[in-house]
């Protein structure tokens, strides 16, 4: 029996599985009130997490010594149907992020800050596996077969803003940041097949088994603009943004090996190990975001409308067996709603409603793409309270979502071997996948 003809591969082989804010813009929240509002915090801006919001909003400021937030995240992401039994595999990771620390202060109309955020540092180790029979021609079992698939992955994403507004007068206030990013992908990520098949004498073994270990780093910047104009009747809030690569290195190296009992045809290549190397920048998309907030009374709503505009690149190919490494971004528009209630000026509850739509462009013309689709919904809740003699806070929110999964990039694997090891899937290889996100953060400003 040819190995070819028998082998099931897990569908995650080879899908490099991304940092979850390569395809999502709003990955975690940074800031205490941006957080509990669902990010619904451009027309607010009052704390020194405005230089990553709206800078203009700096003007507000009034605990202008610093800021911190402790963030504990879980996220889950389920690609369904992944073995070949029909049985699912599921990915989850678990951090403790340092979300924001800030410092600033104000001289006359002007006034100013620093921030690091901490927009992702998760690491994840999953390990999954499926075994069940071989069965024959007459319907008799013939063999055991094992598939397994592991996922590694360490994700960072640092950002540190400097940022400055000036108040032009009572109601207008001009504000301008310029934040430095960072961020690293680094992945290693496995899958395969052990087989036995049962005979009189001996049993027979063969199996394959790729791995392949990715690291992406990336500096980028972020000049930002932000403009806040503030009446009793309303607060209108603007802020654009775009981000710049300055600097990339992207490394790929793979073990595929392949084991038969009968010979495998001379073209293949049953054992092979390659190294690729590129540098190419990833375009990025221009932020344009329109806030709108009131006080009434007890309570303060406001809306936030983000919008990301569409990246169509040229993909750079750094070789033949390995998918590109620029790829284009769908236009994407997210909305926040928040409501804050009063209990009274320092104790307040904070609820938020927000969509993290995904930039994920699928395009079955790319032979090897691998991609996420997958728009997610989210809800928010803190307390606020000086119970301690300064402002504290305490919060959660949850997005959910489902979506599709490309793993188009799995046919590597078999044009770098020479064999169809794959069985072909439909819809140009597209699987239904969710992701979840659960965070509870504690957050104190002094």
């Amino acid at each position: 029996m040819r190995l070819a003809t028998k082998i099931i591969l897990l569908c995650i082989l080879y899908s490099s599985v991304a940092a979850s804010d390569e395809y999502h813009y709003k990955n975690l929240l940074v800031g205490t009130k941006a957080i509990g509002l669902g990010g619904a915090f451009t027309a607010i801006s009052d704390d020194l997490s405005a230089v990553f919001f709206n800078p203009a909003g700096l003007t507000n400021t009034v605990n202008s010594n610093s800021a911190s937030i402790s963030t504990f995240a879980w996220e889950k992401t389920t690609f369904y149907d992944a073995f070949s039994d029909g049985s699912d595999f599921a990915r989850s990771s678990f951090s403790i992020v340092p979300s924001f620390l800030g410092v600033g202060n104000k001289k006359g109309d002007w006034h100013w800050s620093i921030g690091f955020g901490v927009s992702d540092l998760s690491t994840e180790r999953n390990y999954s596996e499926v075994v069940h029979p071989i069965i024959g021609d007459e319907n008799n079992t013939i063999g055991e077969q094992t598939e397994f698939g592991n996922v590694d992955l360490d994700n960072s994403s640092l950002n540190l803003g400097f940022g400055a507004a000036h108040r032009i007068n009572s109601n207008l206030s001009f504000g301008g940041s310029f934040i430095v990013k960072y961020k690293k992908f680094e992945t290693i990520q496995g899958s395969g097949v052990s087989q036995i098949y049962f005979t009189p004498t001996d049993d027979i073994y063969s199996g394959f088994s790729a791995l392949r270990r990715i690291k992406d780093e990336t500096i980028l910047i972020t000049p930002t603009l932000g403009i806040l104009y503030q009446t009793p009747a309303l607060n209108i809030g603007l802020k654009i943004a775009k981000d710049f690569t300055i600097d990339r290195s992207f490394t790929a190296v793979h073990n595929i090996f392949v084991s038969s009992p009968t010979p495998l045809p001379p073209t293949s290549k049953p054992a092979t190990v390659g190294t690729v190397e590129g540098t190419e920048a990833q375009e990025s998309s221009a932020n344009i975001t329109l806030g709108l907030a009131k006080r009434r009374n007890n309570f303060e709503w406001s809306f936030d409308v983000d919008y990301f505009s569409e990246v169509t690149v040229e993909e750079h190919v750094i070789n033949e067996f390995h998918p590109p490494i620029t790829r284009d971004l769908e236009r994407v528009v997210n909305y926040s709603l928040g409501l804050t209630f009063y209990k009274t000026d320092r104790k307040y509850f904070r609820f938020g409603i927000f969509t993290d739509n995904s930039n994920g462009k699928i395009d079955t013309t790319q032979p090897f793409q691998r991609v996420e689709d997958i728009d997610m919904l989210g809800l928010s809740v803190d307390y606020t309270s000086d119970s301690f003699g300064f402002p504290m806070s305490v919060g959660a929110y949850i997005k959910y979502g489902k979506g599709d999964v490309r793993l188009g990039d799995l046919r590597v694997v078999e044009k770098i071997v020479g064999l169809p090891l794959y069985p072909p899937r439909s819809e140009f290889d597209l699987s239904e996948a969710s992701k979840s996100l659960f965070v509870v953060f504690l957050s104190a400003n002094f």
